[in-house]
């Protein structure tokens, strides 16, 4: 019996020895940083519904002497920004702040949202030109900050002016003060602060920020490599907007060879915005990278869990045998004694590892948990999200849209942008359903076409997103015609859609239940004149309600 003992202590000393602390491969994604700003009288701001006011934009600790005017026109569910030309003073050239660094944006930030982009600070002949734009009526505080390009979706920590506190500003309709520090969140904070060199002389500064926004991208590993096996739906996508990018900047060096400047720049700008969507995805500042990331890391631990709940197991039937036998043997050993000892120990440091385990599982899920609230954050930022049976509805406001009947503004195709890059990571394989409403003012006939303008203005231009990235020919050919036949419709006056209307009924069946104008049928406030509320267009998930993408919608390991 004795024997047996020893040769069964043997074994269990023999086991593989187990660590504590057991270095981790998986690495968790690296949440936004929060950067906060300070500047002398900066404050968060909170405008009236109606009336106009004047804002003045302060230095920060960085840029004392530098300043600014914003004009805030308050209306109904909305804001019009506008910055008069000559207005923001006292800017060195963007390259002070590093080579990284060729351009300044306007950004309008809401406490604890992410910051819109409101537009780039553009300089010709020493003074700063107009800007405008739109955003929703809601609190927020404007902030300056230096960037590579205009196209940049997160802005940079490189903060040189924000807004002030109106007590001693000249103007009426004074907007309240929001208490709260001005923070805000970004990825984008490894740009190179070190000294630029001189810029080349005669190179258009669209040229000088595609050809960096292409050497931003093609410094992600996922888009810098040569790796073409087992990529994601999403990897591909972001590898494809990157070589579009790479194309068009290489056409417009071929039209600034060939001197013609608009060209150039029309092309420039494309390359920009293309390379900025294609860094933004494939670092995961949109869309879904960081969670598959986080999934994965998730998947790791718990198969590490399970290993350890079963290495524990084993060693606890050991455990269990050893002790049988040793109140069997009644005169143990100093060497029993020695084994019993170092097992004891092997199962304490188990148990250690099992609880870091079990850490690390509650880390990925809060981190998992943050980055599916910043999807949403990120969809709801674009409109007014809401359900409707098994649907999932985003409203956008037509007068965020559209300049005075159907026509989108540029502020609205930056927005519609990230919301078609969005849609592609979230739902990529449910169809969208577009519908234009109206408010109750004018003719029914006159309505009904405005409702059916507005909604092929929004299909539109998803369809020219999905042949930008389309590379199959048949897939083309069927979107060029869907494209053509939108076309013909949004060509039609509503006088000619009136003397036409058996071509236009014919032409609108054609492009299919894709499509619909509800007119005056359906308001979301039954009373008659303007309101904005009912002025709308609702883009329809279906199948969509209560999930973002299948991460999110998953439910965690227990």
């Amino acid at each position: 019996m004795r024997k047996a003992t020893l040769a069964l202590v043997a074994a269990l000393a023999a086991a593989p020895h187990l660590s504590a602390r057991q270095d981790s491969p998986e690495t968790l994604p690296a949440p936004p940083q929060a950067i906060e700003v300070q500047a002398p009288g900066g404050a968060i701001l909170s405008f009236q519904t109606r009336g106009k006011t004047t804002v003045e934009l302060v230095g920060t600790a960085r840029a004392g002497s530098a300043r600014g005017e914003v004009k805030v026109d308050g209306k109904d569910g909305y804001l019009e920004i506008e910055i008069d030309r000559g207005k923001i003073e006292g800017l060195p050239q963007a390259t002070r702040w590093g080579r990284d660094y060729l351009t300044y944006v306007v950004w309008a930030v809401p406490p604890g949202g992410p910051p819109v982009s409101i537009g780039e600070v553009v300089f010709r002949e020493g003074r700063s030109e107009e800007i405008k734009a739109r955003i929703p009526h809601k609190p927020f505080w404007l902030l300056v900050t230096a960037e590579p390009d205009f196209a940049v979706v997160q802005p940079s920590p490189m903060a040189v002016l924000v807004s002030r506190n109106q007590s001693q500003t000249r103007t009426g309709n004074k907007a309240r003060v929001v208490p709260g520090d001005l923070v805000y969140f970004t990825r984008y904070t490894d740009y190179d602060t070190s000294p630029a060199g001189a810029l080349s002389p005669g190179v258009p500064g669209e040229l000088r920020q595609a050809r960096h926004a292409v050497e931003l991208a093609r410094g992600v590993s996922l888009l810098g490599q040569d790796r073409l096996e087992d990529l994601t739906a999403e990897e591909r996508s972001a590898r494809a907007l990157f070589q579009q990018a790479q194309a068009y900047l290489e056409e417009a060096e071929l039209q600034g060879r060939s001197g013609d400047d608009n060209r150039l720049r029309q092309l420039a700008r494309t390359a920009v915005q293309l390379a900025e969507s294609a860094r933004a995805l494939a670092t995961g500042v949109t869309g879904g990278l960081p969670v598959k990331q986080l999934l994965d890391v998730f998947n790791a631990l718990r198969n590490r869990h399970a290993q350890a709940q079963r290495q524990l197991t084993s060693l606890g039937d050991r455990f269990s045998q050893l002790e049988a036998a040793l109140d069997q043997e009644r005169g143990r050993t100093r060497e029993l004694e020695s084994q019993l000892l170092a097992l004891r120990e092997q199962v304490s440091l188990l148990q250690q590892s099992l609880e870091a385990a079990y850490r690390q599982s509650g880390q990925a899920g809060l981190q998992r948990s943050r980055l599916c609230e910043e999807l949403r954050r990120q969809l709801a930022s674009l409109g007014q999200l809401g359900e409707q049976g098994s649907a999932l509805v985003l409203t956008l406001a037509s007068d965020d849209l559209f300049d005075r009947r159907h026509t989108l503004q540029p502020a609205a195709r930056e927005n519609l942008a990230k919301l078609f890059v969005l849609r592609q990571m979230l739902f990529p394989q449910v169809d969208v359903l577009f519908e234009g409403h109206t408010d109750l003012e004018g003719t029914e006939d006159y309505n009904q076409w405005l409702s059916e303008q507005r909604a092929l203005a929004v299909y539109q231009f998803f369809l020219q997103q999905e042949m930008a990235q389309a590379v199959i020919s048949d897939q083309r050919d069927f979107l060029q015609q869907r494209l053509d036949r939108v076309e013909r419709l949004l060509s039609m006056s509503f006088n000619t859609a009136r003397r036409q209307s058996a071509q236009r009924r014919q032409w609108l069946a054609e492009v299919g239940d894709t499509v619909v104008g509800k007119g005056m049928r359906e308001p979301l406030v039954p009373a008659p004149g303007p309101n904005p509320q009912n002025r709308r267009v609702a883009l329809i998930f279906p199948h969509a309600a209560g999930r973002l993408g299948p991460f999110c919608a998953a439910t965690a390991v227990e």
